[in-house]
């Protein structure tokens, strides 16, 4: 009888597995940690790799790695169970499969111990304990899966990443020898075959990434950008911070956070500012120009003669009353609103328990006044707001400002009829004061030397082009203002939180995926007006949702609120929002759907395919767990049929026709198993012919049958 040993699997190449270790991690760090996804990349395939090595140094060892098995899991639980309790606002799987474009540590560590325990075993096990290669695809499907609910699939760069990896890893996988004589072979011939197969793979493979485009979303090209650049590419808007240089990129996948920033009041909501910029940077976003950061404090008066409606009402007045006759019949079809209801209050408190210089605003604010706080408030010539020092926590203010309606007459007079003449003769003849014409031609100048200014660096000739089909045939800057805005709507553009953009590029968004959140809409909206030669600022602020008043009436203002917008210079009515979302289409519940039930149709799928290929064992574990719910009897029996249907699919006997002593001497002919058999097919006489129970207990039979069972399976039989 030859002796059965256990297969050493000699022909296991590590550093095949650590490729595709490397690959999977690559593959996850970028739809899960990409703002740092180089530092991810490398902490998860040291990890991964170091508990794939642990499992392989086990492998002749199956106690041990059992052992290991059990410790591992029960380390990572504790481990990531502990530090997301630790976090009450977030959760975990938002984290994942929502991911904000703020990088959070704890989620990202517990994520990284989380996958790597999981890719690391299955790698470890698939190519070393039991070679099927086939089965290594398995792990490539978690980044897969990942990225096609949040980033629409991964670029082609990684997949040619994973594909490479499974194959070097498919090709290094350990291939036990079972020969007729039950004797391992050390196949050095084989070995060095396989070790050649995968240099040509690897070599091919690099060929073909060198050809594939380069994605912009690299697992280390935007982090290397950050080091080299000594800058940090981190910005969060959960809480309201101090100034900022850099505005907010969409990276996809929102999930903002549900706490209140600042309570706000007021009878006739509108948006209210936070900050503007002015440099467009490509995939980086928006910059401040220092030319426009220094503020100042006598901005009150200058702003309250910026009242359209009043300037419209005296115009008009003076018109019916026999003044500036030269424009007389423009002048009296002028519309006026009743000055009653030209301007509004709204109140502030913040709620987050932060300390700002910066003060939440709408755009047409005339006066503000802060509770407990005495120095000067400065405003910039591109409407941003702040004190000279730090407010208190939770600091609160008053601010009046003007409804923003539109006086469309007033912008058609300014359009027919040069500005500066009209408010000229209206100095000259009393009908408005100097301090009133010069806030005018002060706020039209500067807008005119914002414009020169922000067209120092030339916009993408596409955009141009666009801007100009957009806006053929109109002459009105009001009317390319509008046409601009509700382009958006009409070239099918979708407002989407949960799309990961490839790129986060104006060019991107406005030529490929027209899919994207508010920045994505006002960076396209800006360029657009500008590059139709009218004077834009990109603005972030907030909006006021009536869906979340409190009880007070207030209106709660989350992160989710957090909006971004263009404002325009338009003669005639001063600074208006223009916001491309507003025509846009809502990502709907069916695209949601639809994703959902794509990765339950390939979830099916890799189920169907795992239930065919480990049919037996499913069987066998179904036929373990009857056993639980038989008697001692029922045990037997059941073993000794399992037992003999085993052994007739070796030489294709009929089961039923088979006799007890047939069973054993095919066991001993054909696996050497003569014991084993011999003690299944006694019990079984006994029990079903002689009537006697046996003395030998069915978990004995039971160790019987899987020495029978696993026999086979190596020996191919």
């Amino acid at each position: 009888m030859n002796k059965r040993v256990r297969p050493q699997y000699k022909g296991a190449e590590a550093i095949t597995a650590l490729i595709y270790l490397c690959s999977m991690s690559a593959s996850l760090m970028y739809v899960i940690c990409r703002q740092e996804q180089l530092l991810c990349t490398v902490i998860m395939t040291a990890l991964s790799f170091g508990i794939y090595l642990l499992f392989y140094l086990l492998r002749k060892k199956r106690i041990f790695a059992v052992t290991a098995f059990l410790a591992l899991g029960i380390l990572s639980f504790v481990l990531t169970d502990r530090a997301l309790n630790k976090v009450s606002e977030n959760r975990f799987v938002d984290f994942i499969f929502k991911n904000s474009e703020s990088f959070d540590v704890l989620f990202a560590a517990a994520a990284i111990v989380l996958f790597s325990c999981i890719i690391g075993f299955t790698v470890c096990y698939f190519s070393v304990y039991l070679p099927r290669p086939s089965f290594l695809m398995l792990p490539a499907l978690i980044p897969m899966i990942l990225s096609a609910r949040t980033a629409g699939g991964l670029p082609p760069a990684f997949i040619v990443f994973l594909a490479a990896g499974f194959g070097v890893a498919a090709l290094g996988a350990g291939q036990p020898e079972f020969p007729n004589d039950i004797k391992y072979i050390d196949d050095k011939k084989s070995r060095k075959e396989r070790l050649v197969s995968i240099c040509i793979f690897g070599v091919i493979s690099a060929l073909v990434l060198t050809v594939v485009p380069r994605s912009t979303e690299t697992p280390m090209g935007e982090y290397l950008d950050t080091v080299f650049n000594k800058k940090s590419t981190f910005f969060g808007r959960n809480e309201l911070s101090n100034f900022t240089n850099n505005s907010g990129v969409n990276h996809g996948a929102n999930k903002p956070s549900d706490n209140v920033l600042f309570y706000a009041s007021t009878t006739y909501p509108v948006n209210v500012s936070r900050w503007s910029f002015d440099k467009y940077n490509g995939e980086t976003g928006w910059t401040a120009l220092s030319d426009y950061t220094t503020g100042w404090s006598g901005w009150r008066t200058y702003k309250k003669n910026l009242s359209t409606n009043t300037l419209a009402a005296d115009l008009r007045q003076g018109a019916l009353d026999g003044c500036l006759a030269e424009y007389a019949p423009l002048l009296k079809s002028l519309t006026s609103y009743n000055q009653n209801f030209s301007t509004a209050r709204m109140n502030i408190r913040i709620a987050d328990n932060t300390s700002t210089k910066v003060v939440i605003h709408p755009n047409m604010t005339t006066d503000v006044n802060i509770t407990g706080y005495d120095n000067d408030i400065y405003r910039t010539y591109k409407d941003e707001m702040f004190t000279k020092g730090n407010m208190s926590v939770n600091a609160s203010y008053s601010i009046d400002y003007y409804i923003p309606r539109v006086n469309e007459s007033l912008i058609r007079l300014f359009e027919r009829a040069d500005m500066e003449e009209i408010l000229t003769a209206a100095v000259d003849e009393g009908v408005i004061s100097s301090s009133v014409k010069t806030s005018f031609i002060s706020e039209r100048t500067r807008a005119l030397e914002y414009h020169e200014k922000t067209l120092a660096d030339p916009i993408n000739p596409e955009i141009v082009q666009l801007a100009n089909e957009i806006t053929a045939g109109l002459t009105s800057d009001y009317d390319k203002a509008l046409a601009i805005e509700k382009w958006f709507g009409e070239a099918g553009f979708v407002y989407d939180l949960d799309f990961v953009p490839e790129e986060t590029t104006a060019e991107y968004f406005l030529f490929k995926s027209k899919r994207g959140i508010c920045s994505d809409y006002a960076t396209a909206t800006t360029l657009l007006l500008r590059a139709a030669d009218i004077p834009t600022r990109y603005t972030e602020g907030f909006v006021l949702d009536g869906d979340n008043i409190d009880e007070y009436g207030r209106f709660a203002v989350k992160p989710a609120n957090a909006h971004a917008y263009s404002t325009c210079y338009i003669e005639g009515f001063g600074w208006l929002e223009i916001d491309g979302t507003k025509y846009a289409a809502l990502a709907n519940e069916n695209e949601e759907l639809t994703t959902a039930a794509l990765i339950i149709l390939i979830s099916l799928g890799a189920l169907a395919i795992l239930a065919i290929v480990f049919h037996r064992q499913i069987s066998e574990g179904f036929f373990t767990f009857s056993l639980l719910f038989r008697s001692k009897n029922g045990k037997i029996r059941a073993i000794y049929l399992r037992t003999r249907k085993l052994v007739c699919s070796i030489n294709g006997a009929d089961p039923d026709s088979t006799a007890a002593g047939e069973v054993c001497q095919t066991a001993e002919r054909t696996l050497g198993l003569y014991n084993e058999a011999r003690e299944i097919t006694e019990s079984a006489d006994l029990l079903l012919y002689g009537g006697k129970a046996p003395d030998i207990p069915a978990k004995q039979l039971l160790r019987d049958y899987r020495k029978i069972r696993k026999t086979k399976r190596k020996m191919k039989k």
